[in-house]
This record gives C-alpha cells, sequence and structure tokens, in this order.
C-alpha cells in the first residue's frame, strides 16, 4: 500500500467532510473513501503516515491534493497572537488543510451548492457520478453534462441549479481553456473570469480560487462567514457587507493568505457552540472568554 509521512498534521474528518469537497464518504472506523484526480481511493492515517489503497495516485499527487507544502501556522503567524478568535481555530483544528481539487469539479460542485446543505450537496454529486459517471463513477465531464441537457440534470435533485450547470457545461465542453487561469492573473481578475460562467458570483468564484487553484489569497463569503462576521468582529452591523469593503478588511485583519483564515474560522464557527457575544480582540484574557461564553445550544449546520 503506498504511503506518505506527514510532515504537517492532518485531519482528514475535517479536510474531507467541511465543505471543500462533495466526493468522500467516511467508512468507520478509519477509512475515507472518495477519487482524486479522478482516481478512486481509499485513505487512513496511521502512525503519522498517511496510507491509500491506489498505486496509480503517486506520493507527489497526494501531497499536492492535500497542499501539504504549506506551513499554515507559519503563514498566518503574524496574525495569530492579534485575533484570539484565529488562534483558537487553529488550535482547535491544527490538522486541517486546504485542498486543491480538479477545478471542473470545484466549479460544478459550488455551482450546485446554493441555499444547500453540506450532506445535500454531497447527494447531489453523487446523484451526478451515479447517473452520468459510467460503471466506475467518474465526475462526469463539461461534454457529458452538456449533451445530458437541463431535463436531466434535474432529475438529480439540483432545482434550479440544473438550469446553471448545464448552460456553464455547455461553455466549458466548447471551450475548456476557460479553466485555464494563468498565474500571472491576479486573484479578483481570475474571480470577474469566473464570474462570466452561469451561476457563479464572488463567493462561489472564491470557492473555487481557494479549493481548487490554491488562491490562498481568496477569500469566500457565505452565510456562515458573513454570520461569524457578524457576531465575532462587527457586532453593531445591520446593513449588508459591501463586497468591496471586505476584501480590504480580510487582507488588513489575516494577510495575503486571508482564505487560509478563512477556512480555520469556517470550519471552527460551523462547530463550536454558539458564542454569546463578541471581545475586543486587545483583550489580553481574550482566549479564557471566548470559552466562557461558550454555550451549549449549537448552530445548525447548514453550508
Amino acid at each position: 500500500m503506498p504511503s506518505l509521512p506527514l510532515t504537517h498534521p492532518l485531519d482528514l474528518p475535517s479536510t474531507l467532510l467541511g465543505g471543500q469537497s462533495f466526493s468522500w464518504n467516511p467508512l468507520p472506523p478509519t477509512l475515507f473513501a472518495g477519487w482524486i484526480q479522478s482516481q478512486p481511493v481509499q485513505l487512513q492515517i496511521k502512525n503519522n503516515t498517511l496510507h491509500w489503497d491506489n498505486p496509480e495516485l503517486s506520493p507527489q499527487q497526494i501531497h499536492h491534493y492535500f497542499s501539504l507544502d504549506l506551513d499554515l501556522p507559519a503563514l498566518l503567524q503574524p496574525h495569530l497572537a492579534s485575533d484570539p478568535h484565529l488562534s483558537l481555530a487553529i488550535q482547535k483544528f491544527p490538522g486541517l488543510r486546504p485542498l486543491r481539487e480538479d477545478p471542473w469539479e470545484c466549479l460544478a460542485n459550488f455551482i450546485c451548492s446554493s441555499l444547500k446543505q453540506i450532506t445535500q450537496i454531497r447527494q447531489i454529486h453523487a446523484n451526478l457520478r451515479a447517473t452520468f459517471g459510467g460503471p466506475t463513477r467518474q465526475f462526469p465531464s463539461p461534454t457529458t453534462l452538456a449533451q445530458a441537457g437541463e431535463k436531466a440534470l434535474r432529475q438529480c435533485a439540483l432545482g434550479y441549479r440544473a438550469r446553471h450547470l448545464y448552460a456553464t457545461a455547455q461553455r466549458i465542453a466548447d471551450q475548456p481553456s476557460l479553466l485555464f487561469l494563468s498565474d500571472s492573473l491576479a486573484t479578483p481578475q481570475a474571480a470577474a473570469h469566473l464570474e462570466s460562467l452561469p451561476g457563479v458570483g464572488p463567493k462561489i468564484s472564491r470557492c473555487i480560487l481557494l479549493y481548487s487553484y490554491g488562491r490562498t489569497d481568496s477569500f469566500p463569503v457565505d452565510v456562515w462567514v458573513d454570520r461569524l462576521l457578524r457576531q465575532l468582529y462587527f457586532p453593531k452591523k445591520r446593513k449588508p457587507f459591501r463586497h468591496a469593503d471586505l476584501e480590504l478588511w480580510s487582507e488588513k485583519q489575516f494577510g495575503p493568505h486571508r482564505g487560509l483564515a478563512q477556512l480555520l474560522l469556517f470550519h471552527w464557527f460551523r462547530t463550536q457552540p454558539k458564542i454569546s457575544a463578541p471581545l475586543r480582540l486587545s483583550h489580553p484574557t481574550a482566549h479564557k472568554k471566548i470559552r466562557r461564553r461558550l454555550k451549549l445550544r449549537t448552530l445548525p449546520k447548514n453550508k
């Protein structure tokens, strides 16, 4: 069985089931089954070593998929001391890693994610594989979904999202180069490029940039991030956030790798008991006060 010694912590449940990818299923007690680069694979960690069962996947591919080249604490270190929320998040989930998903699969998944919970998105993803992926349940290509048509996509529980996925599949099938993003293209311009596709807005474009293209300066804002920003950082804010303002604020608050901060805060906030009131980030006992304010009632786990 191929293996890879881990130089950074890796939390498989949080990383694979937390809303970056929707192709993974836990096989108790310790296995996870899914796909990497269209290859079916089962993963498990033993003795700080990651093992997998598909020899077609090289250690380099596994290393790349889990972004094991990134030292998250080092990249976020300048901001941990001044932000107790981020500091607690990375302490709680030190093995949460940013994935590098296939761009088309990631794009299709997040087009299907609008107003859906993570479990529902995973079910849609499974339906697409089962219906259009053939005997090996590969994720269907843009050409396959474009040929299938909107009506067939609706039968996979996509609802109105089928229209957007079908239209985007047609665009990508006709022009595959639309998924190529040059490294020289700045992230705001890369986001604007993706947003030219049907069903892709600012949140979805930045999810794709962060979870697929490795753009760690991408800061997606969904309902959960909006909620945590209001509760932890802007308790008096009532009006909708302006996206341009959040771009500036997140860069100042979390630095050039603010997408990694978003990933940690998003998962931590969704999985922690509700915090009753925000803290002044400069307070010397902020960490203790956060813990004291944790209540037993947890927030509903929707995307």
